[in-house]
């Protein structure tokens, strides 16, 4: 869903939704640029909204946080999966969906001060203690959650109180370690009651449209350092999302994920680049030639293009060809060749999405094991994973290729990587 081309990704949406830790801080600093980034972004006109799925802090101590690190944030300027989980139920009315009004839903909330300050501003009536009923139980990231408050929400949705998470997160990233996240301590109660919680926080839908309806965004781009939220969630929505490698998420990930990011650069301060966007699709029969050039102009052989044109993928932009690679079907292995990236764009991200395309390709093909040959670029495909073998160790099918037999050179490392 990209919009018209600018010369920086910021410049293509009209919002930003940008995660918070790793995206724009580690720990309790930000990460470089961050602060410098961000402004120049608002300068150029995109709103920006911090997305946090931690529900324990509230807008104002998040946007304290920031200014305390230098990034510049107003109150208004996050969304926590708290908020979002109040605007959730409120939207539902005071009494829920379909049932008569005229009374405030009754809450029990394992959570702190950012749930429970939400629910109450949204109307709802947050019952402590050991209530003998309850509407709703709402759990998020409790640093003081004990038994009794895990026996008491157990007990509520026995007795029929709609279960609700935060978010789903399994780990708390701290100084020491992970800790257990909210994810965690709503397995407790749901592996009681064998309940379904309606999940709120990324990558479930209701955090996305609650970001829209704070900035009325129609092109809105995702920005993460997590695939399994951010651009999970991103993709489920149908939007455009660029992943960041200062947070959790590494390169080599990629390669073991369905749901692949837009962009895929080393930090926020690609925003006020000009990177284009890793988006994949099949050759079309008019592609022939240029695939060819480009495989010229990178030192690689052209010879059978035409022929392999089935088996070779292609990014383009304003009808440029930026990068394309070929995966071939050998006796049920896939072989990996022809990957080039125009020489202006390269070292933004294309290369990475393109071997994850093909991944991603490979394993929707029923492929195990993904093999190529290299003599140059031995150290990118190390750091996606990938191993030398010995030739004589590949799969009889990929060594009597005719691409290992008669066009790779005796200097070419075989490498592979299993999917």
């Amino acid at each position: 869903m990209t919009g018209e081309r600018s010369t920086t990704v910021a410049g293509r949406y009209d919002a930003l939704l940008l995660d918070l830790d790793g995206v724009v801080y580690r720990g309790a600093r930000a990460v470089p640029g961050a602060a410098d980034t961000l402004d120049a972004v608002r300068r150029a006109g995109s709103r920006v909204l911090f997305l946090t799925n931690n529900s324990s802090r509230t807008p104002d101590q998040v946007a304290d946080g920031l200014r305390f690190m230098g990034v510049r944030a107003s109150p208004d300027e996050v969304l926590t999966s708290a908020l979002a989980t109040a605007d959730l139920l409120r939207a539902e009315g005071p009494a829920g969906p379909g049932e008569a009004t005229g009374r405030r839903r009754t809450v029990f909330v394992i959570g702190e001060r950012g749930i429970r300050d939400a629910l109450a501003a949204a109307g709802f009536d947050v019952v402590d203690g050991e209530p003998p009923s309850a509407d709703l139980v709402v759990v998020g990231w409790d640093r003081s959650v004990d038994y009794p408050k895990l026996r008491t929400a157990t007990l509520l949705v026995e007795r029929g109180a709609r279960l609700v998470a935060t978010n789903p997160d399994a780990s708390y990233p701290a100084p020491d370690g992970l800790w257990p996240g909210a994810g965690a301590i709503l397995a407790a109660v749901t592996t009681a009651t064998g309940a379904t919680p309606t999940v709120v926080g990324k990558p479930a839908a209701p955090m996305f449209r609650a970001a829209v309806a704070r900035t009325g965004a129609e092109r809105p781009l995702v920005v993460g350092d997590r695939l399994d939220t951010d651009i999970a969630g991103a993709a489920a929505m149908g939007w455009d999302s660029l992943l960041v490698f200062t947070g959790a998420s590494r390169p080599a990930d990629l390669l073991d994920d369905v749901d692949l990011p837009t962009y895929a650069v080393p930090d926020i301060r690609s925003l006020m680049d000009d990177v284009p966007a890793g988006t994949f699709r099949p050759a079309a029969p008019d592609d022939a030639e240029r695939v060819a050039l480009l495989l010229d102009a990178s030192g690689l052989s052209a010879d059978g293009v035409a022929g392999r044109l089935g088996s070779t993928f292609v990014c383009d932009a304003g009808g440029t060809l930026l990068a394309t690679f070929a995966l071939l079907n050998e006796g049920g292995h896939g072989l990996l060749r022809s990957l080039a990236v125009r020489e202006d764009v390269r070292g933004k991200g294309l290369g990475i999405l393109a071997t994850a395309n093909a991944a991603m390709e490979a394993r929707r093909r029923g492929m195990a094991r993904l093999s190529l040959f290299s003599e140059t670029a031995e150290g990118f495909f190390q750091a996606l994973e990938f191993r030398t073998i010995p030739r004589g160790e590949l799969d009889p099918s990929i060594r009597e290729s005719a691409h290992a037999r008669e066009e790779c050179a005796a200097s070419a490392v075989a490498m592979v990587r299993d999917l």
